[in-house]
């Protein structure tokens, strides 16, 4: 009901302007006021109802989303594997690093930083 009422509120400020329009120009004007008061109060009053369809479809879809998570079970998570140590010899990486390198994947300064970072890791 509350956005009934606005609209109406808003319809009842828009005839309102469409009437101070009116009076405020010379008589010959008086049809091209009403249009504009019309044009603006239908262009306001769909804005309105937009957003406040918009709003209530909002709160629809967050009422639906808490009601689905009181029904659903918490899921348990498993606690995630710890990292395997590397098992690739220097040499291995550094051949990859090679290989990373001549397919333009890295740059030069990449390959000499990550290359003296596996030599300092001996």
């Amino acid at each position: 009901m509350t956005t009934y009422r606005t609209l109406t509120r808003g319809a009842v400020l828009g005839i309102l302007t469409t009437g101070a329009l009116a009076l405020s120009v010379p008589a010959q004007a008086d049809d091209t006021a009403a249009f504009l008061g019309g044009m603006l109060t239908t262009r306001v009053l769909g804005n309105m109802r937009q957003r406040t369809e918009a709003e209530e479809a909002q709160a629809r879809a967050a009422q639906q989303q808490a009601a689905a998570a009181k029904q659903q079970p918490v899921p348990q998570v498993a606690p995630a594997p710890a990292a395997a140590p590397s098992t690739q010899t220097i040499e291995q990486k550094i051949q990859q690093l090679d290989k990373l390198a001549a397919g333009g994947y890295i740059t030069p300064e990449e390959y000499k930083k990550q290359k003296q970072r596996i030599l300092n890791s001996l």
